[in-house]
């Protein structure tokens, strides 16, 4: 999957021994500033927030790592292929960055793994944001392609047509290792209702044209703390489509409030 010249892709990013596995990592930003811990959406890797880290910096302290199995990070035993694994993954991860709390920051597929974080480790949570979430079997996607090209029209109508996605934000260095990262879903439980015992500042933000918006609201309702963003002109993964805009959502909501929010 090897480019001609080196990607992002390729130059960022440490390893971290985390129980059976090297998870591929990169810390950024001031010490003195709120942590957020980005979890990525599914099939991409740590780089697919590069066009929002400019903003994000400018408010937070960003660790952005790659999920067991994707991107430059190893795999491991098959049984650790849950999202509770995967959560607790991350709590390894800052606890070898020598770092306390975090706001967990999820995107769609990662956004499960925020929420099986929040309810495993609540003393390491500081803020809990959900985009694009869905926590039961996943819904039909299959509408996904058609919103997503409505979501692009509607901004191009307004002039903040999206750059194209990089290819480089799916690589991963084996497949099998790949593949099974994506099967977490598979059994996993509904973690709606034990939500409800959260406590920290919760975002839960959704696409208008995003097949899991009611998905995304019915969480809202469960989680007392939550606040529910509706993103207009937004499809399944929002972040791709406005980065500026989640950026902007996020210090708004956990940061130095931005304008329009």
């Amino acid at each position: 999957m090897a480019l001609k010249s080196p990607t992002p892709y390729h130059t960022l990013g440490s390893l971290a021994p985390v129980g059976d596995v090297q998870l591929n990592y990169v810390l950024e930003g001031d010490p003195h500033k709120p942590l957020l811990a980005l979890i990525p959406m599914a099939r991409h890797n740590l780089t697919m927030w590069e066009r929002l880290m400019p903003d994000l910096l400018s408010q937070f302290r960003v660790l952005r790592f790659d999920l067991r199995g994707m991107g430059r990070s190893t795999g491991g035993a098959p049984e650790g292929y849950r999202f509770e694994q995967y959560a607790d993954d991350l709590a390894g991860l800052l606890t070898h960055c020598e770092l306390g709390s975090a706001i967990v920051v999820g995107v769609a597929y990662g956004a499960r793994t925020a929420a099986a974080f929040a309810l495993r480790h609540p003393g390491r949570l500081a803020g809990l944001a959900l985009f694009d979430v869905s926590l039961t079997p996943p819904v039909d996607q299959k509408r996904q392609g058609v919103l997503g090209e409505a979501a692009r029209a509607a901004l191009a109508a307004a002039g903040q047509s999206p750059a194209p996605a990089e290819r480089y934000w799916r690589f991963y260095e084996d497949r099998e290792s790949a593949d099974a990262m994506h099967r977490a879903h598979e059994g996993a439980p509904d973690l709606t209702e034990p939500l409800g015992a959260v406590q920290a500042p919760t975002l839960i933000a959704c696409g208008a044209y995003d097949e899991n918006l009611k998905e995304a609201q019915r969480i809202a309702a469960w989680v007392p703390p939550a606040r529910f963003h509706l993103m207009p002109m937004t499809g399944h993964g929002s972040p791709v489509y406005r980065p500026a805009y989640v950026a902007a959502l996020l210090a708004a909501h956990f940061g130095r409030p931005a304008q329009g929010f």
